[in-house]
């Protein structure tokens, strides 16, 4: 091949490339003229699904289209968010993900193929909540303080403790907590939160992190007790478990789940979604599904403050994993 021969096929993909955007951005005028496709990175049925849908279905009469479901879960997020990386940026492929897989499978490991403020656009938040620490009835502890103390009296009794994967939101915190108070509690991943609850109720693993909608029922019955939670709110349904910085742990990165775009979506598309979202967050009947879901609701903000919790949570998160040494799978 000729370097003339480089040169043209070169200018040839920039033009392709430039025609590509210019016809996006024509038809972003009409936007959403056709079904919307939804990428979910979660199985059907968990509390990232039905939240989701919740949402779409709302956007489904506001904007006058379908917005589908397609969910991809595996690999922590990733295959989900390839899915939207390779998508055409014409605003009818979008990501509907959480912060365990947009910040925190990102610092977890470097290595990944995608990086969500290079490939991705930020949308818009759809709601903002935390984990929840667990300990079977068993455990005389109440409160986060006297965990930790109970961990440094009895550490052969309480030898580890569970999450639902290496790189997860509790998983993070606990390594966080172990490293400020000098615990050496082991982590025991679990590939789902349904198994590692079966194993806290059953006494098999006294502690856990879980997500805050599968215990409810545990701790209703007092086989298990929540006794701490991530983020800055409490959770509508547990309003007597307070979040880590209420108890002298000063750590208020949260759990949420977010919107995103493929890269160079047209502005005004990635506006309008993002309007869409906002106008949904604050209305009654999305905040009483929320609370339905022992989610708080979340204030609806802007796309620049939405890019600073990203920029803020990976650099929170990345001190985290290289302080802990901790090690993806």
């Amino acid at each position: 091949m000729t370097t003339l021969n480089r040169r043209e096929i070169v200018l040839g993909a920039a033009a392709a490339l430039a025609g590509g955007l210019a016809a996006a951005a024509e038809s972003s005028k009409d936007w959403p003229s056709r079904p919307v496709k939804v990428i979910v990175p979660g199985g059907a049925g968990g509390i990232l699904d039905t939240m989701a849908r919740q949402l779409y279905a709302r956007l489904q009469e506001t904007l006058g289209q379908p917005f589908v479901i397609d969910n991809r879960p595996g690999a922590n997020g990733v295959i989900g968010s390839s899915v939207v990386k390779n998508a055409a940026p014409d605003g009818y492929t979008i990501l509907h993900s959480t912060a365990s897989s947009m910040v925190m499978a990102e610092a977890l490991n470097p290595a990944l193929s995608i990086k969500t403020l290079r490939d991705l656009e930020p949308v818009a938040l759809s709601s903002v909540g935390g984990v929840l620490l667990t300990v079977h009835s068993s455990v005389p502890a109440k409160t986060l303080p006297e965990l930790v103390a109970l961990l440094r009296k009895e550490p052969q009794k309480y030898q580890s403790y569970g999450s639902w994967g290496v790189g997860s939101n509790g998983h993070l915190t606990m390594e966080w907590i172990k490293q400020r108070e000098g615990l050496s509690i082991e982590h025991v991943p679990y590939k789902s939160t349904p198994a590692l609850l079966t194993d806290i109720v059953a006494g098999v693993i006294p502690i856990g992190w879980v997500d805050v909608v599968s215990p409810l029922g545990f701790i209703a019955q007092g086989k298990l007790r929540g006794i701490a939670l991530t983020g800055t709110v409490r959770s509508p349904k547990l309003p007597d478990v307070q979040v880590l910085s209420e108890q002298g742990y000063p750590f208020t990165a949260a759990g949420w789940q977010g919107v995103f775009a493929p890269r160079n979506t047209p502005r005004p598309i990635l506006e309008r979604l993002h309007a869409a979202i906002n106008a949904e967050v604050i209305k009654p009947a999305f905040k009483e599904a929320l609370r339905q879901a022992n989610i708080p609701p979340a204030p609806a903000v802007s796309r620049e403050v939405f890019v600073q919790t990203l920029t803020d949570d990976l650099a929170v998160w990345r001190k985290v994993v290289a302080d802990g040494n901790i090690r993806p799978e």
